[in-house]
């Protein structure tokens, strides 16, 4: 058989093998679990960020607490609940800065600062580390306050004017942004399910290597087809796992959209085009996993069982999160010797072509991109091929990895 005629064989028996297991409805559902997982922690993320909210305490007059109170809620209904401290109101008691220590050392209460006085000698008492976080927030509440004490003594603070509209389909910088967020998304989700499916590739080496079926292949098709059929195999894998994880997404979507009118997409879309740049997404996504994951079969061949397996995912995963923080320096960035990186290391290449295609229209440098890609594949295969067939089947050593045209090959 040739070359793709035996990794087709090869492709065919793992497929078959990973779809029609138990485990394959477990690969399913991790990715829902993962997703549970961060809905879960963002929740609590938020409660936690609720309850972390400083708390001042407020020693004033009435009038003044009413005061306080009004700016707050007049700035954080422009800004954000979270980003002003809360006040809460205590009686005033006959020594107030001996009243102060004692709130701040009240376990229970947990207070943060107190604020005491008259909105024209406020005093703030507290920790000295208060001042960069609180400090500044209670300052622009009693600032506030006092501007509109002094509005309304001047003869009444103006009347609230209502903010005039005139609505346009769509701004430079809104855009920009939208599509930067869409660069990020499309790059977090192509790492996730790589990081999720390539990994696999290293277990499942090592343990055909250690129940000597890498050998029984090797024997009866070539190595390099090995390597590419079960390189293959995984991706149909996951793009099995891809259409059932989608399928589900648009069933969700269009649930929400017609049934509650709960979900909406944004107006502006990629610089592509959607369509093109669910096919860019695809695409992408391919030759990331095919790239990551003939590297991987290379590294799990040298491996010798689970625990050289255990020991090397610590170096991968940090390999990945870099080649991922390396791609998102195209999101955003018009240039410089980190983007141009981004673009041209192999690794990084795909998740940062993404960043392009959301972010600028031209096509031509998507060809290029791809060809590129498809290059550093077949010569990541083949050196990992060789390594195995060198250190591991202790063959073909006099045999060179690359033959160029017109070199005669060695006689025996």
């Amino acid at each position: 058989m040739s070359l793709f005629d035996a990794a087709w064989v090869i492709a065919r028996r793992d497929f078959l093998a990973t779809v029609y297991s138990r485990s394959f409805i477990l690969f399913l559902l991790v990715p829902l679990v993962i997703l549970g997982a961060a809905l879960i922690v963002g929740e609590a993320g938020d409660d936690d960020g609720k309850e972390a909210q400083p708390v001042v305490a407020m020693i004033a007059d009435s009038d003044t607490v009413r005061a306080l109170e009004a700016s707050r809620e007049r700035l954080s209904a422009g800004t954000s609940e979270n980003l002003l401290p809360r006040l809460r109101a205590v009686d005033p008691a006959e020594n107030v800065p001996i009243q102060a220590r004692r709130l701040l050392a009240d376990e229970a209460k947990g207070y943060s600062a107190v604020l005491s006085g008259t909105l024209e000698r406020p005093m703030l008492t507290g920790p000295l580390k208060i001042d960069e976080n609180v400090g500044r927030r209670v300052r622009l509440i009693v600032d506030d306050a006092r501007r509109v004490a002094a509005l309304e003594s001047a003869g009444g603070a103006p009347p609230r004017v209502e903010l005039g509209r005139d609505v346009t389909a769509q701004a430079a910088g809104n855009l920009q942004q939208l599509r930067r967020d869409i660069a990020r998304a499309t790059q977090m989700l192509i790492f996730m399910i790589t990081v999720l499916l390539a990994t696999l590739l290293l277990s499942n080496m090592a343990e055909e290597k250690s129940n000597k079926v890498i050998e029984v292949l090797a024997a009866a098709v070539p190595l390099d087809a090995v390597f590419l059929g079960k390189l293959f195999a995984m991706l149909g894998v996951s793009v099995i796992g891809l259409l059932l994880w989608g399928g589900a997404g648009a069933l969700a979507y269009l649930f929400f959209q017609v049934l509650q009118d709960f979900v909406t997409l944004p107006d502006a879309g990629p610089a592509v085009g959607w369509p093109l740049f669910v096919l860019f997404t695809l695409v992408y996504y391919c030759t990331n996993y095919l790239l990551l994951g003939a590297l991987f079969l290379g590294i799990g061949g040298q491996a010798s069982n689970i625990r050289e397996i255990q020991t090397l995912s610590m170096p991968i995963t940090l390999l990945q999160v870099f080649v991922f923080f390396l791609a998102l320096r195209a999101v955003g960035s018009e240039g410089g010797f980190a983007v141009w990186a981004a673009y041209l290391v192999p690794f990084s290449s795909p998740l940062a072509m993404v960043a392009f295609a959301a972010q600028q229209s031209a096509l031509w440098p998507h060809a290029l991109a791809l060809v590129w890609q498809l290059v550093w594949i077949a010569v990541i295969v083949r050196i990992s091929a060789g390594l195995f067939r060198r250190t591991v089947l202790k063959s073909g050593a006099s045999e060179p990895m690359f033959r160029f045209p017109g070199r005669r090959k060695p006689q025996a």
